[in-house]
């Protein structure tokens, strides 16, 4: 049998014999890489596990915590909301009140997880609703925002301010009809919206004109309408009493009615008819 070698192996007559490569390990030497492979895994895991078990308390020591480090006014009011959320996780106003701080401290993202989870709390804290939505609004989440202004709306009926940023969201989307009504409710409920102090966002409006328009017929209406008060010396009428019902009949005041007549001699003949 011809044989003749290559340079990857060797042939036979034509036919390829095997490599002179080395093996691959066998099983007994890849069990120690598995074993490693293992140990591995189950290491991830309980990293996995662990950081899971640790994000149970989001208020061990939040992300924002590495730079409320000074001894601030502001960063005091944060460590201790932080510390008392801690113990009572479940307060709508604690979540509301660290949304504020973070808000200034500058971590927008943040306050307005807090927001959310004051909500979460307590859905009838409309205080935090009306928070959220101005957070979403500032990052253009109109959608968001117009939720949460809506129900803070429905929760407090007539929160003026509500009802001016949901102008501001219509305006913003073009539709002036919507806005200006939303601006002409919050008007009737507090005129002191106008004043640029009290609402600065009463600049970014340019249909405040049509909205006191819209105003005008109503308090016009009101003001035209002379109501008449009572005069002075006033003397009500005098009240007559009603006469009082008869009093009820004593046992023996009552009658026993007589029983019917039934003896024919005492009855009258009846008359005779013709036929």
């Amino acid at each position: 049998m011809k044989r003749f070698e290559t340079g990857g192996g060797l042939w036979v007559v034509g036919r390829w014999a095997g490599s002179r490569e080395p093996k691959g390990p066998t099983t007994n030497e890849r069990r120690p890489t598995t074993l490693l492979v293992g140990a591995a895994v189950i290491a991830l895991a309980g990293c996995t596990m662990f950081h899971h078990k640790k994000s149970d308390n989001p208020y061990a020591n939040p992300f924002y915590m590495q730079w409320v480090n000074s001894g601030s006014g502001l960063d005091v009011q944060i460590r201790n909301t932080v510390s008392a959320l801690s113990a009572n996780p479940k307060s709508a106003p604690l979540h509301n009140q660290l949304g504020q701080l973070l808000v200034a401290k500058g971590f927008p993202k943040d306050a307005e997880r807090e927001f959310e989870r004051s909500v979460d709390a307590d859905s009838h804290f409309y205080q935090g609703w009306y928070n959220l939505g101005l957070i979403r609004q500032s990052h253009d989440d109109y959608s968001g925002a117009e939720r949460a202004f809506k129900r803070t709306v429905h929760l407090a009926k007539g929160h003026s301010e509500a009802l001016f940023q949901l102008g501001l969201i219509e305006e913003k989307r073009g539709d002036n009809d919507a806005a200006i009504d939303y601006y002409a409710k919050a008007l009737r409920h507090n005129s002191a919206l106008l004043d640029v102090r009290v609402n600065p966002r009463v600049l970014d409006s340019r249909l405040m004109q049509l909205a006191l328009l819209k105003n005008y017929q109503l308090e016009h209406a009101r003001q035209a309408s002379r109501f008449l008060g009572t005069p002075a010396g006033y003397v009500p009428p005098q009240q007559t009493q009603e006469q009082a019902p008869s009093p009820q009949a004593t046992p023996q005041q009552i009658v026993t009615p007589a029983a019917p007549v039934t003896d024919p001699g005492k009855q009258a003949t009846p008359p005779k008819t013709t036929t």
